[in-house]
C-alpha cells in the first residue's frame, strides 16, 4: 500500500521540488464533478454533438473534461472538468459550468460536486 504523500510528518521532509512533483501542498490541484440529466435519451449523434459543444465551451475556459460517457440512448452521465496545464478551476468556473448546461435545451438538470484533490482523491 502506499504512503499518502499528504501526511503532515512526510510534508514537513519533502523539499519544494518533490512538492510540486507530486502536487502537494501550495502545488496541490483541485478538479470537480458534475452531474448531468438529459430531458430524453440522447443517442450516440446527438450525445456527440452536445459532448462536442460542451467540450469547446470547457476549452474556451482554459478547462477541460474527462468521462461525461454515454453509447447508448444516455439519460444522464457524469464527469470531471481539470484546467488545462497546471492550477485549480474557481468557484466562478464551476458556475460557468452549471449556467451553461442549464441554459442548454437537451439538458433538464445538472449540478457541480465539491471540489477535490485532482491528483490523489480518486475514490476508488
Amino acid at each position: 500500500m502506499k504512503r499518502d504523500p499528504r501526511s503532515s510528518s512526510r510534508m514537513r521532509r519533502l523539499t519544494p521540488r518533490q512538492r510540486k512533483k507530486l502536487h502537494v501542498g501550495e502545488f496541490q490541484e483541485h478538479s470537480f464533478d458534475v452531474e448531468i440529466e438529459f430531458r430524453s435519451p440522447l443517442g450516440d449523434a446527438p450525445h456527440s454533438a452536445f459532448i462536442d459543444d460542451f467540450f469547446g465551451f470547457l476549452e474556451q475556459k482554459n478547462m477541460l473534461g474527462g468521462g461525461f460517457g454515454g453509447n447508448q440512448k444516455t439519460g444522464k452521465t457524469d464527469g470531471v472538468i481539470v484546467m488545462i496545464g497546471r492550477g485549480s478551476p474557481t468557484e466562478q468556473d464551476r458556475e460557468a459550468v452549471v449556467q451553461w448546461l442549464r441554459s442548454r435545451s437537451e439538458v433538464s438538470n445538472a449540478r457541480a460536486l465539491d471540489f477535490k484533490d485532482a491528483w490523489h482523491d480518486h475514490g476508488f
